[in-house]
Order: C-alpha cells, then structure tokens, then sequence
C-alpha cells in the first residue's frame, strides 16, 4: 500500500496534511484550488460559494460523484447539507478566534468526488468585521509626577488593545483638553500605536495636587467604536534623580517547555540617589491579562517568573511595560518584548475517512479506500 500526501490545510493552526490511501497505483490531485471570501460571524446555513458548479459538476453528476468535503480543522466550519451543492456555514466563525492577528485568515478544506476519484483544494477567507470595540485593561491609570519635572517630558500611557485587523483595528488615541498636558501617539514597526502624555507646562504641588483625564480609544470601523480609561494624576514633592533602566528594550526568548517557577529574565534599574530614594519598586506598568496570567515580576530584585503553562501554539510573543519607581516617586520605564521558542511537544494526530467499506474482493488495482487527515500543531522541522 502507498501513502502520499495530496494537499495541505491551514498554517494558523499548524500544518495539515491529507493523504490518499491507495491500493498499488495511486492517483493524482487535482491541481485547482477553489477560493472563496465570507465575512465572519455569519449565520450557520449561510452560503459560502456553489461548490458543485464550481467544480463543474451538475446536478445529475452529483449522485454518482458523491461529492463530500474533508477539514483538518478541529471544527468542521463548512458543510454541504441537504443539498449536497452549496458549501454552507455549519459552525460560527470567529476570525479574532482563529486567526487573532494573522492576515489574511484562511482556511482550507478538500473536496473529495468519486468515479473518477479527484481531489479539490478549496481555501475560504475570513473577513474581518468591526465586532470588537477597543479596551484597556485598566479601568483606572495612576501616574504619579514629580513636581519638578520639566515640561517635555513624556509618560506612556496603558495601550488600548483591539482584535480587530485592518481599519477595523485601533486607529488613534484622544485626551480630555487640559493646558498642562498634551498626547502623543506613536506607531510601533508592527504597525500598533501607543500613546503617551506629555507635559506641558511646569506642576506646582502647592496649587492643585492632582490632575484627573480620560484617555480615548478608537478604532476606524463604520461607526467607529472606543473604549476609554482614566488618567489619576499625583503631582509628588521633588526628587534630584530618576531610576535608570539598564536597557530600554529588554528582548527576550524563552522556550515554552520552561517549568513553572522558572527564572525567565530580569529587569535592573539604578538611581543616583541615596536612601529611600535610591530603593526601586518594579511592576509592570502594561501588560495584557494573557502575559500577566503567565509571568511574575518580583518587585524588590526585578525578577520575571514563569506563574503558568507557555504554550508557542497558543501565543507566540508577549509585550509589556516594566515601571521602576524610586522611594521618592520618580519613575522610568522600559519596554519589554518575550518571544516564546517552540519544541516538539505535539505528536501527530491521524483522522480517518472511509471511501469504501467493506473493501470489495473484486477491486482494482488504484482503487482509492480511504483518505487520512494528518496533523502536526508544531512549526518548522517538528511538524515534518
């Protein structure tokens, strides 16, 4: 018996491969492939696309050619029905669900037809749709300045986060006016903004001690949906120096098989001060609930801790902010970027799909008896 692989599924989810199960001489797939687009979240029994006449199959080809389709998808989100023609919505599509910030979000399934036996490559893209509004973590956002910081000087602010892709996805952020604060957005090389506040004019403690704003942000859907957070702002007596981070960018790689309790990395920052003021307390100033769920930061050394399982096939890198503040109120800030490194840790898993049952004793040589799913959620050489 011969096995050979006839097509591949979708790579969000790892590498699926379908093979034919043949008797001596097998067959060849077809070549073509079938695309289809349909915006996600669609009512199951939805159309997707006329599958049967697209295949140049008619009606009464149909009994013969007993057209069926074959998904390496956990969920089978695609359906023939009744009638046996149209490819139809059979599970609700999530595009954030399935692809999160993937584009484009395809998924690929095989049309399998008989007498002669064919296969079809068929791959459906998930549009987006605006159906999230952007949030921030925190319904609340302590900042705390130290009255002689000099006007210029610039805060990050929590970032609004938005499932959404493209247009759909967060475009801008907005701050309630206020003549001592400003806002500044800036765009990361992956394309997401990030605001931060800037100071206007010089604070004076003695007149107002705190400041209170709303940040608002915005996607660019049709309407356009927000999300805010508030800005409490501590105006705090002066302190000469500020912590100092070591990097401003602390890049790190941390395989996804580390046990729980692990040492990942380590922040460091130092103050020119002494005393009290040269003590720093580290946090994590923006972090999204995913990562919190999963590191800890040790807020006297700096240490960052595995706290929960790391999973490359669920989610491949992680950002934060981490916060320095010295005992005086000064603080800085430096980012954080966590790439998880994936290890063979899936084994492949085989889905079966009969053809024929029983096998004929009178079959002939090529006859095809069934059609094996592959698959393998690792990357790279793992999933070979």
């Amino acid at each position: 018996m011969e096995v050979r692989p006839a097509a591949q599924g979708r790579a969000a989810a790892g590498r699926v491969a379908l093979l034919a199960v043949l008797l001596p001489v097998c067959c060849r797939a077809a070549p073509e492939r079938i695309r289809y687009a349909i915006p996600e979240e669609l009512g199951r029994g939805s159309l997707v696309g006329p599958l049967a006449r697209d295949l140049g199959l008619s009606p009464t080809d149909l009994p013969a050619r007993k057209l069926r389709i074959v998904s390496g998808d956990e969920k089978q989100y695609f359906t023939l029905w009744e009638d046996n023609t149209n490819l139809r919505i059979n599970e609700r599509i999530d595009r954030e669900g399935i692809c999160g910030a993937v584009s484009p979000c395809v998924l690929s399934l095989e049309a399998v037809v008989e007498n002669p036996f064919n296969i079809f490559h068929v791959s459906v893209t998930i549009q987006d749709i605006n159906d999230n509004a952007p949030q921030f973590d925190r319904e609340f956002v302590a900042i705390e300045m130290i009255e002689s910081t000099p006007p210029g000087t610039r805060f990050p602010l929590s970032s609004g986060r938005d499932p959404d892709i493209g247009a759909n996805s967060l475009q801008n952020y907005q701050l309630t006016p206020n003549p001592l604060f400003s806002l500044v957005v800036r765009e990361s090389p992956d394309r997401t903004k990030h605001a931060e506040l800037v100071l206007e004019k010089s604070l004076d403690r003695e007149k107002e001690r705190n400041h209170h704003l709303i940040l608002t942000a915005v996607d660019g859907g049709d309407p356009v949906r927000s999300g805010t957070t508030q800005i409490k702002i501590n105006v705090t007596d002066a302190n000469d120096n500020p912590p100092v981070f070591t990097k401003e960018i602390y890049k790190v790689r941390v395989l996804e098989n580390l046990p729980e309790g692990s040492l990942a990395f380590q922040v460091k920052a130092t103050d020119g001060d002494e005393g009290t003021n040269a003590e720093i307390t580290y946090s994590f100033s923006d972090i999204a609930n995913s990562a919190r769920q999963l590191f800890t930061l040790d807020s006297r050394t700096g240490d960052v801790k595995v706290t929960g399982p790391l999973d490359y096939e669920e989610e491949k890198y992680y950002e934060a902010t981490v916060e320095g503040k010295d005992g005086g109120g000064l603080i800085a800030h430096a980012k954080v970027h966590i790439d998880i490194l994936d290890v063979n840790d899936n084994a492949p898993t085989l889905a079966l799909l009969p053809i024929l049952n029983p096998i004929p004793e009178d079959s002939v040589p090529s006859t095809v008896v069934a059609v094996i799913n592959v698959r393998d959620r690792d990357s790279g050489i793992t999933d070979k």
